[in-house]
């Protein structure tokens, strides 16, 4: 199977695993780069449901739609990160009470 574009989502066929912290890393990085894009769509696809004919609904949900899903993108890549970084200090607090209960082990 051809690979005809960019991947965003864990294709199985064309890469390897990957770690958590790398799925968490691409969030990061697809964020800070292109979040602003995902405002922008989901602000064009809304102006278009406004300005278009309200008799004319397949054009409203269609356009509805795609900025729902836009939306929900850019939050499930939001709520990746903030979990992988709740897990972080999770384990973190976990590791600094095994230290002070049982003391440093190596």
């Amino acid at each position: 199977m051809a690979n005809k574009g960019p991947i965003l989502c864990h294709d199985t066929e064309t890469t390897a695993p990957q770690a958590p912290d790398d799925k968490v890393q691409r969030a990061r990085e697809l964020l800070a780069d292109a979040g602003w894009l995902f405002d922008d769509f989901v602000n064009a696809e809304m102006r278009r449901v406004r300005t278009s004919d309200p008799d004319d609904m397949t054009t409203r949900e269609i356009a509805y739609n795609r900025a729902r899903v836009a939306t929900e993108l850019k939050t499930g890549l939001a709520s990746l990160i903030d979990e992988y970084e709740a897990d972080a200090q999770l384990h973190e607090r976990r590791e600094q009470l095994k230290e002070s209960l049982y003391g440093r082990r190596n």
